[in-house]
C-alpha cells in the first residue's frame, strides 16, 4: 500500500514540475521595471525641441567641418559617419573572421537627437526620472537610462537637460551607438546648438577624458545626407577602436 501512495506522489510531481516551468518566465517578465512617464515625458519633449522625431529619423550621413582640440586630436578635420552598422571583419590567426568592434568617435554625441530617438524607440531601453541639479550654476533635469540585456539592467547613460529641453551633458557609463560607430564611455558636455536641416545640433562637444585635459571639438559646418555609406576609420578625426 504504501508502494503505491509513493508512485502516486511522484506522478503528480511530475505532471506539476513542467507547468511551473513554464510560468516562472512569465513571473519574471512581470517584473521587469518599466519607464518612468515623467522621464519619458521630458525625453520626448527633448526630441521635439531638437526638431521631432520625423525629421531627426530623416539624417542617415552627416559630414562635419571641424576643429579639434586635446590629447587625441588636434587642427582642423573632415569627418563622417553614417548610420550603416557594418563594423568590418577581424581576421583570426586560423583563417576565421569576427565583427570588428565599433569605432569610438568623438563625433557621435553630436549626434544627440539622433541617439535619443534610437533609444526611446528601443525596448531594451528604459528611463528614469532623477530629480533636478545645476550644471554650470544653471538648473538641469537629470535622467537615467537603463540598459536591459540578457535578463539583467545595467546604467547606460545619464542626461541631463537644460530649461528649454536641450542635452547640456551626457554621461555614458554605457557607448551610445549611432552605426558602426559609438561614443567613449566618459561624460561629455554639449553646447552652442544651432540648426541643420530643421534639427538642432551641438557645435561645441567636449569630452572630459579620465586622467587627463578634455579632448573638444568645435564643429564649423554640418552636411545632412539620406544615404548610409559605410563607416571609415579616420584617426586624424581621434577614433580609436
Amino acid at each position: 500500500m504504501r508502494s503505491e501512495k509513493s508512485v502516486l506522489v511522484v506522478c503528480i510531481l511530475l505532471i506539476a514540475i513542467p507547468s511551473w516551468g513554464k510560468q516562472a518566465p512569465q513571473s519574471a517578465s512581470a517584473t521587469q521595471p518599466t519607464s518612468d512617464p515623467q522621464a519619458v515625458a521630458v525625453v520626448q519633449a527633448a526630441i521635439t525641441t531638437l526638431g521631432g522625431a520625423t525629421a531627426i529619423s530623416q539624417a542617415q550621413r552627416w559630414t562635419f567641418q571641424a576643429q579639434m582640440q586635446g590629447p587625441r586630436a588636434n587642427g582642423d578635420t573632415t569627418y563622417a559617419l553614417s548610420t550603416d552598422t557594418d563594423t568590418g571583419k577581424l581576421v583570426a590567426a586560423d583563417g576565421s573572421t569576427k565583427p570588428a568592434h565599433p569605432i569610438h568617435s568623438h563625433f557621435v554625441p553630436a549626434l544627440v537627437a539622433s541617439i535619443l530617438v534610437k533609444e526611446l524607440q528601443d525596448p531594451k531601453f528604459r528611463f528614469f526620472y532623477e530629480g533636478a541639479g545645476t550644471r554650470d550654476s544653471k538648473p538641469v533635469t537629470v535622467i537615467r537610462v537603463m540598459l536591459s540585456d540578457g535578463g539583467m539592467s545595467f546604467p547606460a547613460q545619464f542626461w541631463s537637460f537644460d530649461s528649454i529641453n536641450l542635452p547640456v551633458q551626457a554621461d555614458f557609463r554605457l557607448p551610445a551607438e549611432i552605426g558602426a560607430r559609438q561614443s567613449f564611455p566618459v561624460v561629455v558636455g554639449l553646447s552652442d546648438y544651432r540648426a541643420v536641416s530643421g534639427v538642432l545640433y551641438p557645435f561645441g562637444i567636449t569630452t572630459f577624458l579620465p586622467g587627463g585635459l578634455p579632448q573638444t571639438v568645435t564643429l564649423k559646418s554640418i552636411v545632412v545626407e539620406a544615404t548610409t555609406p559605410p563607416n571609415e576609420f579616420n584617426g586624424n578625426g581621434g577614433d580609436l577602436r
